[in-house]
């Protein structure tokens, strides 16, 4: 029959959905993107901090599209540079308002 899933097919599908989203490439783009807030963070001037930031965002999102075109996989791919790409904002954001308290 067409249109019906069967019972074993359901591991396999879970799986793939797991996989689709490659949890170590995520984590290694918000590494980066932590690793590149905190040296904005440290070393740029606070004037001049807002731009560097918005450097850091742009250099997060090439590094995020990288990884996840080096996946080579078509499903999901738009979810996953999203996912990614908000995270990695919400990264160094973290990191600036935690440098700017201190």
């Amino acid at each position: 029959m067409t249109g019906v899933t069967e019972p074993s097919d359901l591991p396999e599908r879970e799986m793939r959905d797991v996989q689709s989203w490659h949890v170590p490439r995520l984590i290694i783009a918000w590494a980066v993107a932590a690793v590149i807030g905190v040296l904005v963070t440290v070393f740029a001037e606070r004037e001049a901090r807002f731009s560097w930031l918005v450097l850091a965002i742009g250099i997060s999102t090439l590094v995020t599209f990288g990884l996840q075109i080096g996946t080579a996989q078509r499903d999901g791919f738009i979810t996953r540079v999203a996912f990614s790409v908000a995270g990695s904002v919400l990264v160094i954001l973290v990191v600036d308002v935690v440098g700017a308290l201190l």
